[in-house]
């Protein structure tokens, strides 16, 4: 029998960062599929370990691995942790010369030759998808036959490396097996975007993404979708197995292919499965689609923005309008459901006004949407990366494996191991941003409540959101909700004076 060990290596340490904020412990799905690949294979025995757990934050990895007889050791990595997972891999190599390293994961996937090139511990990337590629890659092994015929693979041999022609098969979504040997302590998770804390379990109904965003590793790969009725099987499976009350799609964008959305929804709704959801979408979307979405239970949803002046969008890729953001937020307002519109800035090209002309549109949009913001990170395998290059935004020399950690990031509350694009705009401008978006934001506030058509129903709901988000949700007030400001709207619409006991 071969043994395969499944590591998602350790998170990275944040240092304040934004990301750390909301951080939620979400299940290492691409190991999970992978395990599940291989149920009814007498062959192989496969054991996942997952360091972002709480249980193994305190371990190193000689105390998790140093009696681990695993044959194939596979490291998953996003680009955020990727110098944690080639620090596992040299511990790995270390204790073990002579189990099979192998890597995946988006990051590698992008990076597959240069990480051979500079970590020699490493002996296999898997790039792509892995459930058909990481296991012919383990029947090899498993027979001590050649990698030759494996596609999706980047491999050593000797002193070369050998990369391999892409997978030409396509995972059948349909055919992928729920993993579930897990329970919801062991990962527990709520509804995403939700102001109450609604217990949650991830669900896939697609992969894939036929867009082109420049910013994005995984833009114009194979869009494949599951059957609705396979979807809600597992859907049923997890509200009754993890008593659940709520599902998060987590699908690249859940509203690629309206019809999907459709039988989806139809779906969910003919098996009355009574479940609060959110998803991934595009503003660009059928509007009548979120009135279905809604019916069907989805009160929760994600749009990527990411700019509020039209030539940006432009240049991005997006083939989204203003105008259409704006109609899907408002209609999402109208169908009480909860949006949050993601927005990046320091683009290729970007200047100061084209920041300052996102920054209005997401004080426009604040009556309907919550919006955050943040720089732009550049990712390998984009057309950014390929643009940072040929403008020397990464300095030429620049690798993926080579430590990196910007003080930079740190100061604008980013994860420090991923590059900026910075371009025209300044590091003074940069660190302003957040500023200039509360002072945009204090000043629309003081003048919406301050309109004295509506001051009566305005001061009614500024107590009430003051109360709900103060005393209730324990959450900071908004940044134009202060006493002194309140004290201001009673002084003008009672008449009375405002002395130092009120």
């Amino acid at each position: 029998m071969i043994s395969i060990t499944l590591i998602q290596p350790f998170r990275p340490e944040a240092r304040g960062a934004q990301a750390e904020e909301h951080w939620q412990l979400t299940r290492p799905f691409s190991l999970l599929y992978l395990a599940a690949a291989f149920e009814g294979n007498n062959l192989f025995h496969v054991q996942i370990v997952d360091l972002q757990s709480g249980n193994m934050r305190n371990k190193t990895p000689e105390e998790l691995f140093g009696n681990d007889d695993a044959n194939i050791f596979g490291i998953t990595s996003s680009t955020y942790s990727r110098f944690q997972a080639i620090d596992l891999a040299k511990v790995l190599k270390r204790l073990h010369p002579d189990s099979w390293i192998v890597v995946g994961g988006v990051h590698f996937s992008h990076c597959a030759e240069e990480t051979l090139a500079y970590v020699p511990e490493i002996d296999v990337v898997v790039r792509g998808e892995g459930e058909i590629t990481f296991t012919q890659l383990a029947d090899r092994i498993a027979h001590g036959q050649s990698l030759d015929p494996v596609q999706g693979i980047t491999y050593r041999a000797g002193s070369l490396v050998i990369h391999n022609p892409d997978q030409q098969t396509a995972v059948d979504l349909d055919r992928i097996n729920p993993y579930s040997c897990y329970s919801w302590d062991d990962y527990p998770e709520y509804l995403f975007g939700y102001p109450e804390r609604v217990k949650a379990a991830s669900v896939m109904s697609s992969r894939g993404c036929p867009n082109s965003c420049i910013f994005c590793a995984k833009r114009a790969t194979s869009y494949r979708v599951r059957r609705a009725d396979l979807v809600c099987d597992e859907i049923e499976m997890l509200l009754d197995r993890l008593s659940l009350r709520a599902i998060n799609f987590i699908d690249l964008s859940f509203t690629v292919w309206p019809a999907h959305v459709s039988e989806m929804c139809r779906t969910m709704s003919d098996r009355d499965l009574g479940v609060m959801w959110w998803c991934e979408s595009r503003a660009n979307v059928p509007l009548k689609l979120l009135e279905l979405m809604r019916k069907a239970g989805c009160v929760s949803v994600a749009v990527g923005v990411e700019s509020g002046s039209p030539p940006v969008l432009s240049r991005l890729r997006k083939n989204i309008t203003l105008d259409q953001v704006r109609q899907f937020c408002k209609t999402c307002k109208q169908l009480d459901i909860h949006v949050q519109c993601y927005f990046m800035y320091s683009h290729p090209g970007e200047t100061d006004r084209e920041v300052l002309e996102t920054l209005d549109f997401m004080v426009e949009l604040d009556q309907w949407a919550q919006c955050y913001i943040q720089p732009a990170m550049i990712f390998p395998g984009t057309e950014l990366e390929s643009i940072a290059r040929g403008k020397s935004v990464l300095l030429e020399g620049f690798n993926w494996c080579n430590l990196y950690d910007s003080h930079f990031n740190v100061a604008l509350r980013q994860l420090s191991t991923c590059p900026l694009y910075i371009e025209k705009l300044s590091p003074q401008f940069m660190k302003k941003v957040p500023r200039l978006l509360q002072k945009k934001r204090f000043t629309a506030g003081r003048e919406q409540y301050l309109r004295e058509d509506v001051m009566d129903s305005n001061l009614i709901t500024l107590l009430q959101k003051a109360y709900s988000h103060f005393f209730v949700q324990r959450k900071p007030l908004p940044d134009f909700v202060c006493w002194p400001f309140l004290k201001m709207l009673f002084k003008r619409k009672v008449g009375f004076r405002t002395g130092p006991s009120s």
